[in-house]
Parts: structure tokens; C-alpha cells; sequence
């Protein structure tokens, strides 16, 4: 299998020959010290039999100003059609990403090809601010609802730009967990959220896009309404923050492909040798039987991780995917 074979066969959950597996090499100090003891990120994706990469849209919001939830509902928003939204070449000086095209052009014939998207939360943050986001959920309920509703159109025509890179899936990135709860309650994410949310995905499958989510934290409260909206897979399963891997898995093993596992803190910084092999073999232990399962690291990888320590938990994690193939047991 190529690794767009691989991909496809473990979302559609045919047998495939070993674990995927991803990683998150888009920080540019990171790949600085990786480029120094080791080589470019190119050469680690090769070397590591590395299945997927993203191209990113930027955020939403490029106006460089702040909003209150009142004045953003009156602005005129960037048409979503633009291409500038796939060839955005502007980054923050620290992120050594890609744009959606550029991820195509680079990767689209040997990887299976992400584009990372703003989902409802994290891109209305973009227009106002995290907290005061977070706290007009609370202050303007009407007015975030009517913006929610106006966003989610929004994103549904961007969608259409994004599938005509010839991206095979969509990411989109909406943190709603804290550490052992959610930031705000299951019943406002009900009511203001999941709705909208519900829209964009059921636009992304009509466009023939798998979506990911990718929620930071405490989750469980509405994994049975993320079902139900059909998100295809759950990135990162942050065990750091309460989500139980043994529930996770044996709860929603057969709702979602579990996508993630290595923690970059309570894994990958804390653990180390032997320690970290051991910690990687647990989580394939249970993750990976049966297939369902996509191995990734749960957020990007930063400075203070050793780059010898990722490269020893990418060899062990070939080792490790090896084992796992759909038809292999443990």
C-alpha cells in the first residue's frame, strides 16, 4: 500500500497493512534544531514512513483588528472564494507551514493531503479575541448564535475553494476542552454550536471531504452529538486532559477513527528511553486493534523536545505499526 491507500483503507476501515501514522512538524524553531542534528522535515517523513500532511488556510479574520461580537456582526466579511485563502503566504514568523496548494504541489502524490480549517469557535476567537469570545457566549447568546449561523455559511463556501486544491480531507480545528470538563457547557455547545457545526460537515461529505476534528481537552460530554454530526475522525485524544484511552476507545472505537495518542508534554517531553517506548507500546496496545486507528502526535512538536527523543519515537512507532496491521494481532 501507498500511503493514500493506507489512509483511505483505514477511514473506510478495509485492512491495511500497518497503523498509519502522521506527525506535526510545523514549527519553525522545532524544524531548526531537527534540520541541525538530523536533517529537514522531507527527510523525516521519508525516512518514517510519515502518511499524511496539512496545508493550512489562514485565519478568517485578516482585517489585524479585534471586534466586538456586535460590530462583527455587521462586517462584511472576505469572500471565502477567493484563492487567497489556499496561496496565503503571510505566516507568523515562528510557523513553518504550508498553504493548501503549496501541501498539494509538495506532497499530493505521495501523501494523503489535510487542509487544517477554522472551525466555529477558533475562527469567531480570530474576529474577538479568545476571551472575549468565550465571554459573549455567555453575555450575547442571540447575537454569537446569529454569527454562528452567518460563519457556517461562511466556511461551507470556502469548502468549495479547498476541494478544488484536490485535498483529501478537511481538519477543522475548534478546541471546546478544558482539563477534565468542557470551556463551556454541553448544553451551550448544543444550543449555539453544534448546529452550525453539524452544517459545515454535512457540506464537507456532500463535497466527497473526510473531516477530522481537532478538539484540544475534556470532550466526553458530547462525543454521542459528534457522532451523530458524523465527523469521521477525533484528533488529538488528550489524555493529558482527561480522555480515558481504554473509554475512548472502547466507547467510540467503532464511531470515529481514534487519530493521535502521543501526548507532546505527558509523552513526549516527559517520557524518555525505555520509558518512552513503553509509554507508545501502551497506547497502540489499545488503540490500535482492529484498526480505527491513525497515530499522530497531539499538537505540533515545540523547541523544548529533544529532536533525538522524536526520532526515537518514530522508530519505535514503525516498529510498533508494523504489528498493527488490520489482519495482524498484537
Amino acid at each position: 500500500m501507498n500511503s493514500r491507500e493506507r489512509m483511505y483503507a483505514a477511514y473506510q476501515r478495509r485492512p491495511v497493512d500497518r497503523t498509519p501514522i502522521g506527525v506535526l512538524l510545523y514549527q519553525k524553531q522545532f524544524l531548526e534544531k531537527l534540520a541541525v542534528e538530523y536533517g529537514p522535515r522531507e527527510q523525516f517523513l521519508d525516512e518514517f514512513n510519515v502518511d499524511a500532511f496539512t496545508g493550512f488556510v489562514p485565519y478568517p479574520n485578516q482585517t489585524g483588528k479585534r471586534w466586538t461580537i456586535q460590530e462583527a456582526l455587521t462586517l462584511t466579511l472576505e469572500d471565502p472564494r477567493d484563492p487567497k485563502w489556499v496561496n496565503h503566504t503571510d505566516w507568523n514568523y515562528d510557523f513553518a507551514g504550508v498553504n493548501v496548494v503549496e501541501a498539494i504541489a509538495q506532497q499530493g502524490l505521495k501523501r494523503f493531503v489535510y487542509a487544517h480549517l477554522w472551525g466555529l469557535v477558533e475562527g469567531t476567537s480570530t474576529f474577538l479575541g479568545i476571551e472575549n469570545c468565550w465571554r459573549s457566549l455567555a453575555e450575547y447568546p442571540a447575537e454569537m448564535t446569529q454569527w454562528f449561523d452567518r460563519y457556517a455559511d461562511w466556511l461551507c463556501a470556502l469548502l468549495e475553494g479547498v476541494k478544488a486544491t484536490g485535498v483529501d480531507a478537511i481538519t477543522l480545528s475548534d478546541d471546546w476542552g478544558s482539563n477534565q470538563t468542557m470551556l463551556f457547557s454541553p448544553r451551550m455547545w448544543r444550543r449555539m454550536i453544534g448546529p452550525y457545526a453539524k452544517r459545515v460537515v454535512a457540506q464537507a461529505h456532500a463535497l466527497g471531504l473526510i473531516v477530522n476534528l481537532h478538539s484540544d481537552g475534556y470532550i466526553m460530554q458530547i462525543m454521542d452529538d459528534l457522532r451523530d454530526i458524523g465527523y469521521d475522525s477525533l484528533h488529538p485524544l488528550q489524555e493529558s486532559a482527561g480522555m480515558d484511552p481504554r473509554t475512548v476507545k472502547d466507547k467510540y472505537g467503532e464511531a470515529f477513527i481514534l487519530h493521535g495518542s502521543l501526548d507532546v508534554v505527558d509523552g513526549l517531553l516527559t517520557h524518555d528511553g525505555d520509558r518512552l517506548d513503553a509509554y507508545l507500546a501502551e497506547r497502540f496496545a489499545i488503540y490500535a486493534p482492529g484498526g480505527g486507528f491513525i497515530f499522530n502526535t497531539g499538537h505540533f512538536v515545540m523547541p523544548d523536545i529533544p529532536p533525538q527523543r522524536l526520532l526515537q519515537a518514530y522508530r519505535t512507532v514503525n516498529a510498533l505499526a508494523a504489528r498493527y496491521g488490520t489482519s495482524a494481532s498484537a
